[in-house]
């Protein structure tokens, strides 16, 4: 599976960090470096740039092109012409004298960041393919593991609310269990913002292996999940990989769950709003009874 096409069009910045994990350690260095300063970047030669990260020229013009540009010229023009809507340091670090409004106000706004990357890498016509494969579906299995697991069970919760047979699993035994007995009229959902996670990587092969469909919410488009799978759909998070408890990533995957959601309700409207109908007079009447009862 490649990575949608929109991908060319994101910006500079966002394409970096999507694709930080697929860089050699060189690249990677000097990726690094530009996340951290951009702005500074911008008014810096590939020989300064170079000097700065202990590497050759060569190894930036071949980050340059690993993320969509044909040099570096053209990758700091890029990163120079949206600053200005960036506003701040995307990787502002917490200070120890931050007041707890301070470091609300920093979290909120990587949140928003966050939010505004995962819309502007969203590719529309996969994630409608992920719903009708959903509606199509007689079982989805939901697969994740660690803050990845808490999305999977929530995603449980939310297809069963729009009448889709939906089950949730955290380990990896019961993943390949599952997977193991599903057919061509069954799909999976798989959660990993990595897209590396070995167990989740063999919970999905057996799956395909079946005949399932499969669905990545994953946040590097050329992890060897994105390549595995029928349908990529990407959430990008402004947190460097291992830190903050992957706090805003987990919120991304959420929000992509729930927007699979309101796509199958979209579908079904009418029969989601009755059965909404018949549960408000459920718990409503349970309330009378035990009114009565008291």
């Amino acid at each position: 599976m490649e990575y949608p096409n929109n991908i060319e069009y994101q910006e500079a910045l966002v394409k970096i960090r999507t694709l930080i994990d697929t860089l050699r350690p060189a690249e990677r260095r000097i990726a690094e470096l530009i996340l951290a300063n951009p702005r500074g970047v911008t008014t810096m030669t590939i020989t300064d740039l170079a000097k700065l990260g202990d590497c050759s020229e060569t190894t930036i013009t071949r980050l340059a092109k690993a993320v969509g540009y044909r040099g570096y010229a053209d990758l700091k023009l890029a990163i120079a012409t949206e600053l200005p809507q960036q506003g701040t340091n995307l990787y502002e670090t917490i200070e120890p004298t931050d007041s707890l409004y301070a470091v609300a106000g920093n979290f909120f706004y990587n949140c928003i960041q966050s939010f505004n990357d995962t819309l502007k890498c969203l590719d529309a016509e996969s994630l409608e393919r992920a719903v009708e494969i959903l509606l199509g579906s007689s079982r989805v299995g939901c697969f994740g593991f660690g803050a990845s697991g808490l999305v999977a069970n929530d995603a449980q919760q939310k297809l069963l609310r729009v009448n889709v047979q939906a089950w949730s699993f955290v380990d990896p035994h019961e993943q390949i269990a599952f997977a193991n007995n599903l057919t061509d009229r069954d799909a999976v959902v798989c959660i990993s913002y990595s897209g590396a996670t070995k167990d989740i990587l063999e919970s999905t092969s057996v799956a395909k292996a079946n005949g399932a469909k499969i669905i990545a919410i994953v946040g590097n488009p050329r992890s060897k999940l994105a390549e595995a799978v029928d349908i990529v759909l990407l959430t990008i998070s402004t947190e460097m990989p291992g830190r903050s408890g992957s706090m805003i990533s987990r919120l991304c995957q959420l929000a992509m769950v729930d927007l699979l959601t309101l796509g199958i309700a979209t579908n079904r409207k009418e029969e989601i709003l009755e059965q909404f109908s018949r549960k408000q007079r459920t718990i409503h009447q349970r309330s009378m009874n035990v009114e009565q009862e008291r």
